[in-house]
């Protein structure tokens, strides 16, 4: 009796393309040798290991980057082996339900989102990886030919069809007692329809909530443009609102003093008949000329004091941008000072297999590589809201709210509701003034 082999499949486009024992798989990750067919690419990639009639007995499926030269891009670090060892079971592929360990079936929470979801079907992911398993591409020396694994303990729903290498069943033996191993038969079959359907039902599970938070946060980004919108719109029309007062004003006082004018004149030459009239064309002309040179004066003035305004706000900007260029380059000194600081520690902790994990509100367990430490040190919260992809004032609003959520409407007196509500889970899906209100204040904020 052999061993368990340890192997890694990769996938693309649901199919198998390439197959290494682990120990090769380890020198990709310590970058001895690269992969130049998965450059620049994201893979959905197995862990399997078979046992000596090539029968899976145990799956972890997660993902892997690679760079331009075929590289593990980052601090890839998921523990194969552990995450196996404590996975749940699965479906039956010939040698009893197998251990997998997937998105969906994640024994520990903060690895699944490196993990993914196989295909549950008949002829889906598993089945692939059997096929993969029995054609032996690695060249895994077997005992097929002194042991075949009865097709009777495979579940109906992970059953190959007849033309598959699992059609050969073992005859059962003359002597051997029918009852119990008809028992036995019954349970394997039993509980690996019972893993397969449990697994069948958490991918789908995982599916739908994952296409309902991807849903929920495409309407909350479009609410929040369409709010963006309208509160521009509003301010550009207070804005037209405003300048229309003010011209329809000036042109009243306008039409105020062509009337005090017009009604002098005309009284002057009622008075004067004939002789003011030659006067009444002079003062006309002089009021003209007047109104000419002040309206010339005051443009003049207007484009001297634009020109002011436009050069103070050139300098302005252009003292903006320099102090822009100093800051960023204080942050990046800033950042090398503590980087370089740190720098060994860190990265002898890493190669020590350390990974730096924080819980925050939101994002559950959060993997910090080395590169980022410095970032998430300087501000937390900032960082935290950053992944969250929400702003940081919108984080910590939704985090007080999380820590404590009551209604927080307040009073003529300044005071708080107070009244509990629903605990909005996710910052993205958080509404400053909605998502904090009871049912009486949201009803009356939106009358």
């Amino acid at each position: 009796m052999g061993g368990l082999t340890e192997a890694v499949v990769f996938f693309k486009d649901a199919e198998v393309v390439k197959e290494m024992f682990f120990a090769e798989f380890e020198a990709v990750l310590d970058d001895v040798v690269g992969i130049p067919d998965f450059a620049s690419d994201e893979i959905q990639a197995a862990f399997v290991q078979i046992d000596e009639t090539l029968r899976v007995t145990g799956v972890v499926f997660f993902t892997i980057s690679f760079d331009s030269r075929g590289k593990v891009t980052g601090q890839w670090n998921i523990p194969l082996r552990h995450l196996l060892d404590h996975a749940s079971y699965g479906p039956d592929l010939g040698a009893g339900p197998i251990r997998v360990a997937c998105r969906s079936a994640c024994p520990v929470a903060w690895y699944r989102r490196q993990l993914w979801d196989p295909d549950t079907a008949a002829t889906g992911t598993f089945s692939r990886i059997s096929t993969a398993a029995l054609r032996n591409r690695l060249g895994i020396i077997s005992e097929r030919s002194d042991r075949v694994v009865s097709r009777a303990n495979v579940s109906d729903f992970f059953k190959t069809p007849d033309n598959s290498p699992l059609q050969a069943e073992h005859s059962t033996p003359a002597s051997a007692a029918p009852g119990p191993v008809f028992h036995r038969r019954y349970r394997s079959k039993l509980r690996a329809i019972r893993s397969a359907e449990q697994l069948k039902l958490a991918t789908q599970a995982e599916t739908f909530s994952r296409a309902l938070e991807l849903q929920a946060e495409d309407f909350t980004r479009q609410l929040l443009d369409r709010e963006s919108l309208i509160r521009n719109q509003k301010v550009k029309l207070d804005e037209l609102l405003v300048l229309e007062q003010e011209v329809q004003s000036r042109l009243d006082r306008q039409q105020r003093l062509m009337h005090q004018k017009t009604e002098e004149l005309e009284a002057l030459f009622e008075k004067g008949g004939q002789d003011y009239q030659s006067q009444m064309e002079g003062l006309r002309k002089e009021y003209a000329e007047e109104l000419e040179r002040r309206l010339k004066d005051q443009a003049i003035h207007l484009e001297d004091a634009l020109r002011r305004r436009e050069q103070e706000l050139y300098d302005r900007a252009t003292e903006i941008v320099e102090l822009r260029g100093e800051l960023s380059a204080l942050r990046e000194q800033n950042r090398r000072l503590m980087v370089d600081s740190d720098d060994k520690l860190l990265k002898t902790m890493v190669e020590k297999g350390v990974v730096f994990i924080a819980y925050h509100p939101g994002v559950e367990h959060l993997v910090i590589s080395q590169d980022e430490m410095p970032e998430y040190l300087r501000d937390p919260l900032a960082y935290v809201a950053l992944r969250c992809e929400v702003s940081d004032t919108q984080y910590r609003e939704w985090l007080a709210h999380y820590r404590l959520p009551i209604c927080r409407a307040t009073d003529d007196e300044m005071q708080y509701c107070g009244q509990p509500i629903k605990k909005v889970m996710r910052p993205m899906l958080f509404r400053s003034g909605e998502s904090d209100r009871c049912h009486e204040h949201s009803a009356s904020g939106l009358a």
